[in-house]
């Protein structure tokens, strides 16, 4: 059974009510796709002398794709930690390894959840937190029971279904925004600091946009329909709240995330040294 199929077999589920079933078989699609991007042999981050292991292969994909969908995290890796940390059973762990720990090994293994572990259909579990952008929303609780709620669903499905390492399957071409030659981005990224008095952190974003809606166009549209690209990525959450907070307090956009001519011209900065290159 491929990846896509699993996904496929996930989402009939879900549709027809069976949702610890479809998050069961989104586990083992998750499970594939860490291999993906960690294929055996590949050498452990936290043991370098030892292979990496099944269960940091699945928390750094799963980690790394549940904050880029969640918190966009500009400019940093595609995996690592989600961002998000729940106590249970007297520690902390990042939600990547709760779903690895309690619910893939449990399902998989056992074929059952733990009496004090719960996969439920309220929005928002008591006294839980809830986390949404790029229209999903999940929840989490924790204390004597642990429950994540059935909007994991749909996130876990995009997790799979929009990582670089699913791109053939999914028939989804991924892009790279790469320095023109001669230059480099450390370059770039340090200059653009500098020029603007602004942070790294808001050059990222930027270049984010720039990725998004290519050089090409940036380079070559108007002002206004540069705006209109921009807007349609704060609509979409690909660009959140948080994101233009940190530009609007530097006049790139305004508290609505209209881009402004500082912005503007900031963008094209950025895309006057990149291009887009076809991801392998």
């Amino acid at each position: 059974m491929t990846i896509r199929e699993q996904v496929l077999d996930a989402s009939f589920l879900a549709q027809h009510g069976r949702y610890v079933g479809a998050l069961t078989t989104l586990m083992l699609a998750i499970a594939a796709s860490s291999r993906r991007t960690f294929p055996k042999g590949t050498k452990s981050r936290k043991e370098p002398k030892k292979e990496m292991p099944d269960q940091e292969a699945f928390t750094l994909f799963l980690g790394g794709r549940i904050r880029k969908i969640l918190f966009g995290d500009f400019g940093s890796p595609d995996e690592g930690t989600s961002g998000i940390s729940v106590g249970f059973r007297g520690k902390e762990h990042d939600i990547a390894l709760i779903l690895y720990k309690y619910y893939r090994c449990e399902l998989v293994h056992d074929g059952e959840l733990p009496e004090d572990v719960e996969f439920i259909a309220a929005s928002q579990p008591a006294s839980g937190l809830t986390v949404g952008n790029r229209g999903f929303q999940v929840s989490i609780s924790a204390g004597d029971k642990l429950a994540l709620d059935h909007g994991w669903i749909d996130l876990l499905v995009d997790a799979v279904t929009n990582a670089r390492c699913n791109g053939a399957e999914f028939g989804i071409q991924h892009f790279d925004l790469i320095p023109l030659a001669g230059t480099d981005d450390s370059t770039i990224l340090t200059s653009l600091v500098a020029k603007y008095g602004t942070s790294p952190g808001r050059v990222q974003i930027l270049k984010h946009a720039v990725r998004r809606i290519s050089p090409a166009s940036i380079l070559g549209e108007s002002n206004s329909a540069v705006q209109e690209q921009f807007r349609k990525l704060v609509e979409s959450q690909e660009i959140n709240g948080g994101a233009i907070t940190g530009l609007s307090g530097h006049n790139f956009t305004d508290r609505l995330g209209n881009l402004q001519q500082r912005g503007l011209e900031l963008l094209r900065e950025i895309a006057a040294g990149y291009q887009l290159v076809a991801a392998a």
